[in-house]
């Protein structure tokens, strides 16, 4: 009986043995071990070499073509334009930009073959070999300062603090700290402190972070005025309510700055001008340039302005001509242009009563906006010209205006000073040439 039961099992046994010996060798058939077709690096041409350097891999099993292998430097594999030549024992290969991707730990990267979209591709894989990148001498300096940031942004936030912190007393400086801004500042250091601590760990970062707080930390408490003297009975809280207020009135200063309308500052120019060209400052002149100013932001001080201007009305007349003939040459938008007629009008009749001044002017500046907007169409000029009468007077007229324009009349050879839109305008600079006895006539357009 006990051979009966012997002999079927001991069967069963080899039967068992062939099968399993027979898919195992089926299985090394269709998945090759790593000894028999694994590709083995032996060498590179050189370790040391700069990106697109072209450098050797010299080893075994490469393959007699590329097919579907790649070489891959620190994870970045080489482009198809990055291979030279391949054979099974040889690769040339250009040393792609990212292969300068280092190991921040060792200063090393790998360097392998794998031959992907393959089943094989784990047994196909080669071992690594590390190789170095060369790197110019300015990128090892600027590492070097990278190493110490920490340290050079702890000396750079003392010195920012410690200039403000001998000021703090001072209203000025207080008023000049953005509450809001610094609020937002140190909200986007709390979230990148948060993502360095528990999203992606980095000490230093964290470090560094974590000092920019302390930083708008000391610029807020700064800025609330609570250092100001007379300003810490009204306790914290009120102080930043108080700051807020303010900071709300002057929130759109640069917005101002940045989109007041262009020429703006040439217009304030012009308009104190006409204010001022009959030497007399109306508070109502002065309350509506001073409107102006202040919605284009522009800081208008009447006091620098009458510097610039020269004693004598004439002079005065003929500088804000020109003021706004070199307005007019900048080419500004008709609807500006109109919108300055308008103010030139309003301007002179603030103070309930135009003078013989402001008269004189406006005739002349009024029909020249005007010729502006119509496009030069149809505008009668009257010029001014001055006839030489002797030829020692030519050479001294050629002297004073070397510009101007020689014209024949009627009356012979004359000196244009220049076309005006205005009779009586033109007049009035006519006697100022006869004045230094020059002999000057208004040429009319019917003359």
């Amino acid at each position: 009986m006990k051979s009966k039961f012997t002999s079927p099992i001991f069967s069963i046994i080899i039967l068992l043995t062939i099968i399993l010996v027979s898919c195992k060798n089926e299985e090394t058939v269709e998945l090759p071990s790593k000894q028999d077709y694994g590709i083995k690096i032996f060498r590179l041409s050189k370790l040391e070499f700069s990106i697109g350097d072209t450098i050797e891999v010299y080893g075994k099993n490469f393959g007699e073509t590329k097919v579907n292998s790649v070489l891959v430097f620190d994870g970045t594999e080489v482009s198809d334009e990055g291979y030279i030549s391949w054979n099974d024992s040889t690769i040339k290969v250009i040393v792609p930009k990212d292969a300068i991707n280092l190991s921040a730990e060792t200063g090393l990267v790998n360097l392998s073959l794998s031959n992907i979209g393959k089943i094989y591709i784990i047994n196909k894989e080669s071992n690594s070999l590390s190789y170095e990148v060369l790197r110019p001498w300015y990128v090892s300096v600027i590492s070097y300062f990278v190493q110490i940031s920490l340290l050079i942004t702890v000396v750079f936030i003392y010195l920012k603090i410690n200039k403000m912190w001998k000021r703090k007393h001072e209203r000025e400086v207080a008023e000049s700290q953005s509450l809001v801004g610094l609020s937002i500042y140190i909200a986007n250091c709390v979230l990148w402190v948060c993502y360095y601590a528990f999203v992606q760990f980095d000490d230093k970062s964290l470090a560094d972070t974590s000092i920019y707080i302390f930083e708008g930390s000391i610029f807020f408490l700064i800025g609330t005025g609570i250092f100001v003297k007379g300003q810490r009975r009204l306790g914290l809280w009120n102080l930043i309510k108080q700051a807020l207020r303010l900071e709300r009135k002057e929130a759109d200063y640069l917005l101002k700055k940045w989109f007041r309308p262009a020429n703006a500052e040439a217009i304030i120019g012009i308009l104190h001008q006409i204010a001022m060209i009959d030497e007399e400052y109306d508070p109502k002149e002065e309350e509506l340039i001073k409107a102006f100013a202040k919605e284009w932001n522009i800081d208008y001080n009447p006091a620098k302005l009458n510097l610039e201007r020269h004693k004598g009305t004439e002079d005065n007349y003929i500088r804000l001509r020109k003021t706004v003939e070199k307005y007019l040459d900048r080419e500004p938008p008709l609807e500006q242009v109109a919108q300055l007629k308008d103010m030139i009008t309003t301007m002179i009749q603030a103070d309930e009563k135009i003078t013989y001044e402001e008269e004189m002017i406006s005739s002349e500046l009024l029909p020249m906006i005007e010729n502006y907007l119509k496009g030069d169409e149809g505008t009668i000029q009257y010029l001014v010209l001055i006839v030489p009468q002797s030829s020692e007077q030519e050479d001294s007229i050629a002297e004073l205006l070397p510009n101007a324009e020689k014209i024949y009349t009627s009356g012979g050879m004359a000196y244009m000073i220049d076309s005006f839109y205005s009779k009586k305008f033109a007049e009035m600079v006519c006697n100022q040439y006869r004045e230094i006895n020059y002999f000057t006539i208004v040429k009319t357009p019917d003359t």
